[in-house]
């Protein structure tokens, strides 16, 4: 008979691993600041659990090893899945998206999970062009009309319902995203009936009645709403729903 112990040695020593890491593979390092914000550097020596890192901007601080983090090499910038990145971490992850998003690229992936940021302007990745090029698999970066298309393919090789969901915080683009699959989808199911149009046409209804301007987003939606768009066997829509129901 045996005793095993297994013992938590709390933040110590997972920043000791840490900093093995970083030193034994001669990695930048992110670091959080005082303020709470992170920012990049390369470790000048350590004592114990203290670190001086030298910051990109040239300037020396000493900081915990507790809050240090390994940075992700160059080579990995800006990669569209980010899935790919070596290092996993909230400033990596972060860091990645503002460099896509200062490229006017505004969608990443993570995994299977698509990353929207809202870019506040007109970008040309949208319209008949673009949409075709996803349609025919001439595109595979990510974009809101990659979720739509797989949805729709998932739905019809294996004869399930599927659902895309949409959130983020108010002002994040969830209105403008879901236009956007469903006139994917409709561009999928209809061909040239007019059903597809009929049903992109709701938004514009539900918009007046139910959109408001805040503090934060001049055409908030007030209401939240589940949209079923119907496919018969074949593939074409056939009918829609939509159910809606009011924030508290």
């Amino acid at each position: 008979m045996g005793l095993l112990r297994v013992q938590y040695q709390g933040e110590k020593n997972q920043g000791g691993m840490i900093i093995s890491v970083i030193l034994s593979r001669r990695l930048s390092v992110w670091c959080r600041l005082p303020n709470g914000k992170w920012d990049l550097g390369k470790i000048e020596e350590t004592l114990g659990d203290e670190a001086t890192i030298s910051l990109l901007s040239g300037t020396v601080v000493k900081v915990s090893t507790a809050e240090l983090l390994p940075a992700n090499p160059d080579i990995l910038e800006g990669v569209d899945d980010l899935m790919q990145l070596s290092y996993l971490n909230e400033p990596s992850v972060l860091h990645n998206i503002k460099h896509r998003y200062a490229q006017d690229l505004i969608y990443s992936k993570a995994g299977p999970v698509l990353i929207a940021v809202n870019p506040f302007k007109e970008i040309p990745i949208y319209g008949n062009e673009i949409l075709t090029s996803y349609k025919q698999n001439a595109k595979d970066s990510p974009h809101v009309y990659a979720i739509a298309d797989a949805a729709y393919n998932e739905m019809m090789r294996d004869e399930k319902n599927q659902s895309i969901i949409l959130s983020g915080e108010s002002g994040a683009g969830k209105t403008e995203t879901a236009k956007y699959v469903m006139q994917y989808l409709a561009s999928l199911g209809c061909g040239n009936d007019s059903m597809g149009y009929e049903i992109l046409q709701t938004n514009f209804i539900l918009q007046a009645f139910g959109n408001a301007k805040t503090s934060r987003n001049n055409n908030s939606s007030r209401f939240g709403k589940l949209i079923e768009i119907h496919f018969n066997a074949s593939g074409k829509i056939h009918g829609a729903k939509i159910q809606t129901c009011k924030y508290s």
